[in-house]
């Protein structure tokens, strides 16, 4: 609004001067106004453009890609000016001629060549008047939809968030240089698919998306008969968020296998990418582990390796070999003289993946084959010759037909004998930017990216978790059997662990606002590699130490507990009874009786003093506390399945069943008791007497 101020300002004070301007000052005001409606047309274009073609993460985005160049993505730029005038061509047509024709009326005018039943002077006067007003009406008019993109592209958010701190870093970046992380001795090799915007959003509202048709039933049904980290009840399709930064390609990546977004607020880091600068060089990502590891590390791309500098990151985090467009035409997968699209397309694409492949698996060194498919980048996407016309956008038949390659492609894979020993993992690598997206869905549907694990572990979990895109990174290392100490790796959580993602202990958005702010140890830590400003073991250890020494709140007396029986019901009430067995060593312990074993034990079903699960006396609602220590931290419990006077789940003696009485807590309930993995007496899941189930929460 300040900008629309001044200009109209401005406008009015230049009217006087022009006003006493001869020929050249008036021709020159011609011209001018042509320029305004050249600008006016490619501001409405744009405007146009950003709210039905195009929808980017934020102005991150674009102050990105503008400070790298364009290698790459000639044709997307040559599609926008192509689109330009094919939307605009009859009003810029109409604009030439009109303002052709002011000129030719002023000189004429000023020849005394016009002919009117209005006094010449007059007539100048009031053609005069009419080229001001034009003039002022359209910078004033260019203004406007000049604001209208500032909203558009979020700058205002952009320029507020960089006078915002983040402790987001601060409080959960586990630094991978300082992670103790253990491979199996017999490695898995991975097959690692990047699919080009590629989201859950695009299964059917039956499957959880946000369409009435499936574009993607092959990949909704590889995610449901495999991990998609929700629970077996769940057959809605899970998938990642993309909060700040990681919203774009090499954005997503370094969020998928560093646990970080890209931020760009340094110039010496972020500038440049394709070129010989150095590319994150202080953190340790997901090919730099498999490197250590001994594995052989490929990337592969049917575009410009190069652009927004993909390659620059492969080669420098785990020597990838990078094959690319250009590789493809010295492997003669295309010919030399070969380009649609971004390059070749994903037909190519698999074809040159089938044939490396087969030459990798011959090799006694593990691999890692990253590839990143194209053909459904934004706009509208490539149409192949293989492309269905199921639907009525390209952008869909695109997806559609993508969703098909890559059901083949893994179809081949699983048909290979090198499969048995391969983890394939499938991700978007951030959210399409195309239009017809966002026009397709419910306002307030949640967009995620697309994931699923094939041929790894098991999730065990049972639970449908909430993640983002920066979670990828420890979960596809513990996916092919590494055990990462924590679980934690950057700002991304295992979603094979019970450890909360930073989706679920914060939202998405606040997450997503943290991430677009500023942070001090971002800039130190990561950026510049400051390994002092890493909090370290001794530490966590203090912390720890701490929250033991605090006092426990008081349990009441079985008696106290006989009077108020009555209102157990009542969820206020709590009840944790007393608990005193002496402490000892996690996994240690007197008087232990194995899993399975008797000392005691009644056979399942039996014994004195069972109650029926979810009946009484002594149990305390889930979440409830007292007496609970934190994870790991010692105190007078130990690991599941150890303890003094153990029993069998479900075994009797003096044992009460889930959720029933006599001493024993729900789930995430408390008295005297932590979860699994600490303290002395504690009997295993499932058995009570004062016994808390695995999953408890800690006591704040």
């Amino acid at each position: 609004m300040p900008i629309l101020f001044f200009s109209c300002i401005f406008s009015f004070l230049s009217i006087n001067s022009i006003q006493r301007g001869g020929v050249f000052v008036w021709i020159a005001l011609i011209i001018a106004i042509y320029l305004l409606f050249i600008v006016l047309n490619i501001l409405s274009y744009a405007q146009y453009y950003l709210s039905t073609k195009l929808s980017v993460g934020g102005f991150a985005q674009i102050l990105y890609t503008m400070q790298n160049s364009m290698s790459g993505s000639e044709n997307t730029v040559l599609d926008a000016v192509k689109g330009f005038f094919e939307h605009n061509w009859l009003l810029l047509l109409l604009g030439t001629l009109v303002f052709g024709g002011m000129i030719w009326l002023y000189l004429m005018d000023k020849k005394g060549k016009i002919q009117t039943k209005i006094e010449p002077m007059k007539f100048t006067k009031i053609l005069k008047k009419v080229l001001i007003g034009l003039a002022c009406f359209t910078l004033l008019f260019d203004v406007f939809l000049g604001v209208k993109i500032y909203d558009s592209l979020g700058i205002k958010e952009y320029n507020e968030s960089l006078n915002k701190e983040s402790d987001l870093y601060d409080k959960y970046y586990a630094d991978a240089r300082k992670t103790n992380i253990e491979f199996p001795e017999k490695k898995r090799n991975l097959i690692y698919i990047i699919c080009e915007s590629m989201e859950s959003t695009y299964t059917d509202k039956k499957n959880g998306g946000g369409f009435q048709q499936n574009l993607i039933p092959e990949l909704t049904a590889l995610a449901q008969e495999n991990t998609d980290f929700t629970s077996q009840e769940d057959s809605q399709l899970n998938g990642g968020y993309t909060p700040g930064n990681t919203t774009w390609t090499i954005a997503g990546i370094a969020a998928q296998s560093m646990g970080i977004p890209l931020n760009i607020g340094n110039n010496d880091y972020n500038r440049n990418f394709e070129k010989q600068s150095k590319f994150l060089p202080s953190v340790k990502g997901l090919g730099d582990i498999l490197e250590e590891e001994g594995y052989q590390n490929y990337f592969m791309c049917g575009s410009d390796g190069a652009f927004a500098g993909r390659k620059n990151y492969y080669q420098q985090h785990g020597d990838y070999k990078v094959l690319d467009y250009y590789s493809a035409i010295d492997d003669g997968i295309i010919d030399k003289d070969y380009y649609v699209w971004w390059g070749y397309e994903d037909n190519y694409l698999f074809k040159y993946a089938e044939k490396e492949l087969s030459t990798l698996a011959k090799q006694s060194e593990p691999f890692n084959f990253t590839m990143l498919t194209v053909d459904t980048h934004f706009q509208n996407g490539y149409k192949c010759k293989d492309c269905p016309d199921t639907f009525d956008e390209q952008y869909e038949n695109v997806i559609n037909c993508s969703d098909r390659k890559i059901a083949e492609f893994v179809k081949w894979c699983q048909k290979q004998d090198f499969y048995k020993d391969t983890t394939i993992v499938i991700s978007g690598d951030h959210l399409s930017m195309d239009g017809l997206v966002p026009e397709s869905i419910d306002k307030d549907y949640p967009r995620r990216t697309y994931f699923t694990v094939i041929n790894g572990p098991e999730y065990s979990l049972n639970k449908t978790r909430a993640y983002s895109t920066m979670d990828i990174f420890p979960t596809i290392l513990e996916a092919l059997g590494a055990k990462i100490d924590g679980h934690r790796l950057g700002l991304g959580t295992s979603l094979y662990s019970d450890i909360p993602t930073l989706i679920e202990i914060l939202g998405y958005e606040e997450v997503n606002q943290q991430m677009s702010y500023k942070s001090k140890f971002y800039e130190d830590v990561i950026l510049s590699g400051d390994e002092g400003k890493i909090p370290t073991p001794t530490d966590e250890k203090e912390e720890s130490e701490s929250k033991e020494n605090t006092q426990p709140v008081q349990a009441p007396t079985a008696q106290q507990y006989q009077a108020n029986k009555e209102s157990f019901s009542n969820t206020d009430y709590i009840w944790i009874p007393s608990y005193s067995e002496p402490a000892t060593t996690p996994g240690t312990g007197g008087e232990m009786t194995d899993p399975g074993t008797g000392g005691e034990t009644t056979d399942p079903g039996t014994g004195g003093g069972t109650t029926e699960p979810g009946t009484g006396g002594g149990t305390t609602d889930p979440g409830t506390g007292g007496e609970t220590t934190e994870p790991g931290t010692g105190g007078e419990t130990t690991d599941p399945g150890t303890g003094g006077g153990t029993t069998d789940p479900g075994t009797g003696g003096g044992t009460i069943e889930p959720g029933t009485g006599g001493g024993t807590t729900d789930p995430g309930t408390g008295g005297g008791t932590t979860e699994p993995g600490t303290g002395g007496g504690t009997i295993d899941p499932g058995t009570g007497g004062g016994t808390i189930d695995p999953g408890a929460p800690d006591s704040q």
